[in-house]
């Protein structure tokens, strides 16, 4: 008797990324802060433990919903901001250097995160509430 031997593929759906590592954990570290994972899933677990919501799968659904349709946003507002800038001028002198700026921005957005800015300056409550904004905006996972 005959057989009839059937081959069935799938389309392989995936991106592949232009530039490959050759190191399988630096190509998963790329592929994470390529697309802003870290981001995205420090802030939602962010609104979910302050929201703390009685079905947590469904509130992270309507997250990702909503990150879907309409972005998402920094996790800081001026406000909190403010608040920072108060926590490092300990002394009230109304300025704060660039390295306390660029330790507050690694603390926000990660070890590789820098103003920018020229090493020794200082920066009054306003520029240093300006410059995270910026920075902090720049870094969002997903814009609207």
């Amino acid at each position: 008797s005959a057989s009839v031997r059937i081959l069935c593929t799938r389309p392989d759906h995936t991106k592949k990324s232009k530039t490959m590592t050759a190191d399988p954990r630096k190509a998963a570290e790329e592929y994470l802060e390529a697309n802003k994972l870290p981001q995205l899933l420090e802030l939602m677990t962010a609104e979910l433990l302050f929201h703390k919501p009685d079905d947590p799968r469904a509130f992270i659904i309507d997250y990702l919903t909503k990150v879907k349709t309409g972005g998402t946003r920094p996790l800081l507002d001026e406000k909190d901001l403010e608040t920072v800038f108060g926590m490092f001028d300990v002394v009230q002198r109304g300025v704060i250097n660039v390295e306390q700026a660029d330790a507050a921005l690694r603390n926000v957005l990660g070890p590789s995160s820098s103003l920018g800015l020229e090493a020794g300056a200082t920066l009054t409550k306003e520029q240093f509430v300006d410059s995270m904004s910026k920075a902090m905006q720049a870094n969002v996972p997903y814009k609207q």
